[in-house]
């Protein structure tokens, strides 16, 4: 099995991604780009929490252009990443993912988009699968307005939680060593 680190080297960046999928799927992703670029795209919160990421992260993402979660989904994780130079998205098949990931993570299918989100050493610290649990949880309505693009600051909340999560856990383990060192000099 290839490394989590292959993997992303020879994912592919979302433009190349996008850039294969017939007219109305580009479209659907252009749309969910233009949704992101408006300057109210994202609250105020959500910049703060980007621009807090300490940090180096890798996003290894399997996805087909064909896939509509993938289309609003990986757009609004391209995003995160042109937002926050310290993140990186990488893009690799269905079916790569189905030979690579399903019994490394234990898998019984690989649904998509799947996100892995791998820290600097490349090692897992979370995942995003599908959609976002907003959506998942607010049944039809919510996925009439998920549809039309309106849940992508929902999408980038739930990839940085999952950072956040890790640094925070990061900075627990610093600060007990360092607490440990401490009490071990004296």
């Amino acid at each position: 099995m290839p490394s989590y680190q292959d993997l992303v080297a020879i994912g592919e960046r979302f433009d190349a991604f996008a850039s294969r999928g017939l007219a109305a799927e580009i479209e659907t992703v252009r749309t969910a780009q233009a949704l992101l670029g408006r300057a109210d795209a994202l609250s105020a919160e959500i910049h703060q929490r980007l621009a807090a990421i300490q940090g180096r992260y890798h996003l290894l993402a399997a996805g087909e252009m064909w896939c509509p979660d993938c289309q609003l989904n990986l757009a609004a994780l391209d995003h995160l990443q042109r937002l926050q130079p310290k993140v990186s998205l990488a893009v690799i098949s269905k079916a790569r993912a189905e030979h690579a990931l399903k019994a490394p993570l234990a898998l019984e299918r690989i649904s998509i988009p799947l996100v892995l989100v791998l820290d600097e050493r490349f090692e897992p610290i979370g995942r995003f699968v599908e959609q976002p649990q907003a959506v998942v949880d607010g049944g039809e309505a919510a996925k009439a307005d998920y549809r039309t693009g309106r849940y992508l600051q929902s999408t980038i909340a739930e990839v940085l939680a999952i950072i956040e999560a890790h640094e925070t856990r990061a900075l627990s383990v610093l600060t007990r060593r360092t607490a440990s060192n401490k009490a071990g000099s004296h």
